[in-house]
């Protein structure tokens, strides 16, 4: 598989172990200092993930990517159709192209670009979906090709001047996944399947010019289908940077979990190469508060140990020991060193500590 490397020097795929993402954002100037000052508590708290995302949908005097880049030194990655849309106009290329060039001179490490949101796709999961699509960056797109009356959509028609721009800034394209499915019953239909045949075109169209390429896709999907569907993934040469998965829709306040059992057993597949942090309160509120983005975090680095140590990565095999290695030292079940008192005086350990 192909590993490739952010201008930062984060190795992501192949060899490189399972990365951390985060996403943060705001859509209302109310909402800047919050998340600005849940940035530095991060730092603070020393549970930073590897890369963050910007997910912003108003522009700001200073974008919150600034604070990921100045203070925390992290890549940082955002979505093009964010920051180019109004629903007047839609999306203009010129200002779209300025508006990629502006976040490339910035610094940004990747980009989010929705080749694939097509109308054709559109219709076939307005017929066949309960939910069509849950992409707010594809939803964008959809809405500007409708309200331009565009042949194709605006990123497909200009991706060569996409290349290039990215290509001269070393900049990392993802490919977005607008018809990732909404629900566990519609993963692997037909819209899910020609979306992801789609974006293998567009990958190897972009490796092909030179462009370092990620993918995104999945959503909601059992385990029985992500198994199915990994065969298909399995066929990109790129690093895959899934939304989810997430196993079950039933998961209302517990998100996180149900995000790290699926991360983790399509990384092991080898379909998620990066797992994307989701709170507890994914599908239930709209306010993630500080502590549930540092749980968020948490689940996703125990996801991705767990499924470093299955490839027997020797950072997370030592990490293991050592934590082994202090419990038999201490006889004492609490790495920490804390007393337990679980097992009063019939604990093995202190029975038979020279044994």
């Amino acid at each position: 598989m192909n590993e490739i490397q952010f201008k930062t020097g984060l190795s992501v795929g192949g060899d490189a172990p399972v990365r951390i993402n985060c996403n943060i954002g705001c859509n209302s100037l109310s909402g800047y200092d919050l998340e600005k000052e849940k940035l530095l508590c991060l730092r603070e708290e020393g549970v930073l993930p590897d890369m963050m995302m910007d997910l912003s949908l108003i522009q700001l005097e200073k974008p919150l990517y600034q604070t990921i880049r100045d203070d925390l030194s992290l890549p940082f990655g955002s979505v093009l159709a964010y920051h180019c849309f109004d629903k007047k106009n839609g999306l203009c290329w010129e200002n779209t192209k300025s508006v990629l060039l502006r976040l490339c001179q910035e610094g940004i490490s990747f980009i989010t670009v929705h080749f694939t949101a097509d109308a054709d796709l559109f219709q076939h999961a307005i017929k066949e979906r309960k939910i069509p699509i849950t992409s707010r960056g594809g939803g964008i797109v959809l809405y500007d090709t409708k309200r331009n009356h565009r042949s194709e959509n605006v990123f497909r028609e200009h991706i060569n001047e996409i290349v290039e721009i990215v290509l001269k800034y070393d900049v990392v394209v993802s490919l977005g996944s607008t018809f990732r499915p909404s629900t566990i019953f519609d993963a692997c239909d037909a819209t899910h399947i020609e979306e992801t045949m789609r974006q293998l075109e567009v990958c190897r169209f972009l490796q092909k010019k030179g462009v370092k390429t990620m993918v995104e896709n999945i959503g909601h999907i059992s385990l029985d289908k992500l198994a199915h569907h990994a065969q298909l993934l399995q066929k990109f040469d790129a690093p895959i940077m899934p939304l989810g998965p997430l196993p079950t829709d039933a998961a209302i306040n517990q998100d996180h979990i149900s995000n790290a059992i699926g991360a983790s057993v399509a990384a092991t597949m080898g379909i998620a190469h990066i797992i994307n942090c989701i709170s507890r309160y994914e599908h239930s509120q709209s306010l993630i508060t500080l502590e549930a983005t540092i749980e968020a975090i948490r689940s996703a680095r125990l996801a991705a140990h767990v499924v470093d140590l299955n490839r027997k990565l020797p950072e997370a095999i030592n990490e293991d020991r050592n934590v082994t290695n202090n419990r038999a030292e201490q006889h004492n079940c609490f790495a920490d060193g804390t007393m337990c008192t679980r097992c009063s005086d019939v604990c093995p350990l202190k029975l038979f500590p020279n044994d």
